[in-house]
C-alpha cells in the first residue's frame, strides 16, 4: 500500500481536479442562468474545501488516523479506487455540461427550468450526486482513514437528502417531472429504465 506522501498527492490530483473544472463549468454557465446570481454556494464550497485539505493533508500530519496494509493486495485497492474516483470525475464533468446553467449547488428552481433527459439524465435523475458517491468511495479506497471515512458518510447522508428536497421541489412545480421519476432510477442505471420505456 502507497502511504503517507503518495496518498497525499493522489487525493489532491483528483480534488485538484474535481475543482479546476468545477470552477470553470460554474463560470461558463453562470453566464446562461436566467436566475439571478451564481450556481456557486461560497458557504458550501468553502465547507467542503476545508473538508477536502483535511482528507489531503492527514495522512502526512496525521497517519495514525489511517489504516495501512502492507500486503500487495492492498496496493491493487489503491489502484481500483483510483479508477472509480477517475470514473466519478468524468460522470461529473459529463453530468455537469448535460445540465448546463440548471446546475447549482443548492436545491432550486430557475425560471424557464427544464427536465434535463440527455446523457446520463436518460437513464438517472441525480448523476452529479452518484459522480460525488464514486468520488469519496475511490478517496477512501487511497486512503482508508478516519477523515475520509467521516467525509464519505457524509457525502451519502447529504446528496441523499438533497436528491429527495430537490424531488419533491421538482415534481411540485415541474410539469412531466413525476413522469420523468417513473421512467428513471435516483443513483444508478437499472436496466429497461431510461429514455424510450413507457
Amino acid at each position: 500500500m502507497l502511504t503517507g506522501i503518495y496518498q497525499s498527492a493522489g487525493l489532491l490530483l483528483i480534488i485538484g481536479v474535481f475543482y479546476i473544472k468545477d470552477f470553470f463549468s460554474i463560470a461558463r454557465y453562470d453566464q446562461e442562468r436566467s436566475a439571478e446570481g451564481s450556481g456557486r454556494s461560497w458557504d458550501y464550497t468553502i465547507m467542503l474545501l476545508t473538508a477536502a485539505v483535511l482528507m489531503i493533508v492527514q495522512p502526512v500530519l496525521l497517519p495514525g488516523l489511517g489504516v495501512t496494509i502492507e500486503a500487495r493486495w492492498a496496493l491493487i485497492i489503491q489502484a481500483v479506487g483510483l479508477l472509480i474516483a477517475l470514473g466519478g470525475l468524468g460522470l461529473n464533468w459529463w453530468s455537469r455540461d448535460s445540465l448546463k446553467q440548471f446546475y447549482a449547488e443548492r436545491v432550486e428552481l430557475q425560471p424557464e427550468h427544464q427536465i434535463i433527459t440527455n446523457g446520463p439524465y436518460a437513464t438517472i435523475r441525480h448523476p452529479v450526486f452518484t459522480s460525488f458517491f464514486m468520488i469519496v468511495i475511490g478517496c477512501f479506497l487511497i486512503n482508508p482513514a478516519v477523515p475520509t471515512l467521516l467525509i464519505m458518510i457524509y457525502a451519502f447522508w447529504d446528496f441523499s437528502g438533497a436528491a429527495r428536497q430537490e424531488e419533491v421541489l421538482l415534481s411540485e412545480n415541474l410539469p412531466g417531472y413525476a413522469d420523468y421519476m417513473t421512467h428513471t432510477s435516483a443513483f444508478f442505471p437499472i436496466p429497461g429504465q431510461g429514455r424510450g420505456r413507457k
